[in-house]
């Protein structure tokens, strides 16, 4: 897990025993640190003998189990607490998960080496309740150090610890002393509570650390302990420190870290109370005093240390600045932004930007502009606020973009015709000026946008008032879109003919043809002439001698033309033929009722002289063509019988006769 060096005794959380020895103001740093490591899965289990739980790699372990994890959620819920990483915040740093065994006992023994003897330590160890809720059993701690031969050398117990419904690590730890030429100690855990129902925690970084005088350094001149240099700052630092009297004979060793307090190395010769720091190159440096009992100074398991002094020599730093243009070219009146990249500016750099060296925007890292031309040269001026500047103004780079001038372009459009008919088809040309070699077009009819991308444009479907428009976009650089005048279409509407159904009337007879045109009509035209009293009448009278398709047209004031036909069937005796060739010359080669007999066919049928029904049909289409179940069949007399409608009498009648099939 990751480390976070604090005194522990400035920690809130940090409980100890009610009687402190004395001279323990100062620490070491930790010469035992028990973290349980850090990883993605679960952590390995203790060596054999530390404890005498079984480890199971699970995070909700059952009673009697322990496990190494960075988290756990969602066990025995809602009774336990959800935890998410280690003491440190780290998500994955492990720590030691333990649901207790039934009956008290030693839940954690190590043996702890390395220690001076006849010296001060502290212990110390980070402890969660687990249980998220009241009224379940609550851990209860003690934790022992002892020699190796059972000797109790202190000893220290939590109480309960409560359960409070959040993660709340608590530092527990005391002060105890290692008798004389004895550097090997036995750490002891007992839980004193039983397990079920509560008595569950997790355990996280153990730490032994030499405690000793306190230490409170200082710097000459100075009323903190963190001073920042100027390289060409060659003032001599003078540290001195206030060492609490705690050895019968002390040492002393001033140590410098280069490292952020990683690593820390003895300064040659730096062995008293005070220590003269001469001026050195750019860095970042930190200073602390160790103390300890004379023959114990350099060894980190027997010494104490001081805060540190930090000193932060700054170089000298070169301000430079760059700007850069957000395009290499535009067209004329289009915003260009200009940026300044500072190069030790430091926190709040200002700017000044020039054109042609005219000052114009100042005071931010940006300059947008929409008026220069390609001749204007843009520049910076800034001034640093770096820490230890001795030169703060500096000037940019010269920078000239390529400005285009906007082109003058125009479009014209030009229809074939206007005031047309509505069935008329109308072809639009549009003429660019300055479209360069690809110019783009856009027709619209009434803004709703038609056609393709083409000089010309044809519609026959428009209507009065409907406006024709073109949107031209010149290939030149820089061109901007140009609208066409809009052309307004006069569009005159076709005359409308109603004509009577089509009518059948007997031989002999008149009919009078009255349709019903609207619009303004210049003249009128029927067609054939042919029996009729006058062609040119809006409504004449017809007498035709035989069944005639009749077609009015009609041309209004505006031009515009309209057509529609109407049938004058002519019915007289029903006539069926008397003989049919079915040769194949395309003459009289079927037997049926003649085109020209306006009568609705029910039924024709065709029988030989047995009786047998050669041919039966119904409809317009009815026809016998002289064979027999595809059979040509023999020439001679056959019997037909017709079931028409009459179109006079508006009856169904039946008519019979014979029929000569020659061959």
């Amino acid at each position: 897990m990751v480390r976070i060096l604090i005194p522990l005794l400035i920690l809130i959380a940090f409980q100890v025993e009610a009687q402190t020895p004395t001279c323990t103001g100062g620490l070491g740093d930790p010469i035992v640190d028990i973290t349980f490591g850090s990883g993605l899965g679960y952590g390995p289990q203790l060596a054999g003998g530390i404890t005498n739980m079984t480890y199971i790699a699970n995070e909700c372990p059952e009673d009697g189990y322990y496990t190494i994890v960075h988290s756990t959620t969602g066990c025995y819920s809602p009774t336990w607490l959800n935890v998410t990483s280690d003491h440190t915040g780290n998500p994955n740093g492990y720590f030691m998960l333990i649901n207790a065994s039934y009956q008290p006992s030693d839940f954690y023994v190590q043996t702890i080496s390395g220690l001076c003897a006849g010296t001060t330590y502290q212990f110390a160890a980070w402890v969660l309740n687990m249980v998220s809720i009241q009224g379940e059993i609550e851990p209860n701690i003690t934790f022992t150090i002892e020699s190796t031969g059972g000797t109790i050398l202190g000893t220290y117990n939590t109480g309960n610890i409560p359960a409070t419904g959040a993660v709340n690590w608590v530092q527990y730890g005391f002060y105890f002393n290692t008798l004389p030429g004895v550097d090997t100690v036995v750490l002891r855990m007992t839980n004193n509570a039983s397990g079920g129902d509560g008595n569950d925690l997790a355990l996280d970084d153990i730490t032994f650390r030499a405690a000793g005088p306190s230490i409170q350094p200082g710097v000459s001149g100075f009323t903190t302990d963190s001073i920042t240099l100027c390289q060409n700052d060659t003032r001599t630092l003078g540290f001195d420190a206030t060492v609490e009297n705690c050895y019968p004979t002390v040492a002393y060793q001033w140590q410098q870290s280069v490292d952020s307090g990683v690593t820390w190395t003895d300064i040659p010769g730096a062995i008293s109370v005070t220590y003269n720091r001469s001026s050195s190159a750019p860095g970042y440096y930190e200073y602390r005093l160790t103390v300890a009992q004379v023959g114990n100074i350099g060894i980190s398991s027997c010494e104490v240390a001081s805060a540190p002094i930090v000193v932060n020599v700054i170089a000298i730093p070169s301000p430079a600045v760059t700007i850069a243009a957000g395009m290499d070219s535009s067209c004329a009146g289009t915003p260009v932004q200009f940026t300044a990249t500072p190069d030790s500016g430091g926190p709040s750099p200002s700017y000044q930007w020039m054109v042609d060296g005219a000052n114009v925007g100042s005071g931010g890292a940006t300059y947008t502009t929409s008026t220069l031309s390609s001749s204007d040269v843009v520049s910076c001026t800034m001034t640093s606020d770096a820490a230890c500047v001795l030169n703060p103004v500096v000037v940019s780079n010269n920078l000239s973009i390529t400005v285009t001038s906007i082109p003058v372009t125009g479009v014209s459009i030009a229809a074939s015709a206007n005031g047309i008919c509505q069935d008329s088809k109308v072809v639009f040309i549009a003429s660019p000026s300055n479209g360069g070699a690809a110019p783009a077009y856009q027709w619209s009819v009434n803004g709703a946008a038609t056609g393709t991308d083409s000089s010309g444009f044809s519609d026959a479907g428009l209507n009065n008032g409907d406006v024709v428009s073109c949107i031209m976009v010149s290939s030149l650089t820089c061109a901007s879109p140009v609208q066409a005048q809009p052309v307004t279409m006069v569009v005159y509407p076709l005359p409308v003919i109603g004509l009577t159904q089509d009518t059948v009337i007997a031989g002999g007879q008149s009919v009078h043809l009255n349709p019903l045109v609207s619009g303004t009509i210049a003249s009128y035209q029927w067609s054939p002439a042919t029996w009729l009293d006058n062609p040119r009448l809006p409504d004449p009278i017809a007498t035709p001698e035989g069944t005639t398709t009749y077609r009015l047209t009609v041309v209004t004031t505006n031009g515009c033309v309209a057509t529609a036909a109407e049938v004058v069937g002519v019915f007289y005796q029903l006539a069926m033929p008397g003989a049919f060739t079915p040769n194949g010359d395309g003459r009289n080669d079927v037997f049926r009722v003649p085109p020209s007999v306006p009568v609705l066919v029910y039924r024709l049928a065709v029988y030989d002289r047995l009786g047998v029904c050669m041919y039966s049909g119904e409809g317009a289409g009815a026809e016998w063509d002289g064979s027999f179940n595809g059979r040509q069949q023999p020439a001679g007399v056959y019997v037909w019988v017709l079931e028409y409608g009459n179109p006079l009498t508006k009856r169904t009648e039946m008519a019979k006769g014979t029929v000569m099939l020659v061959r």
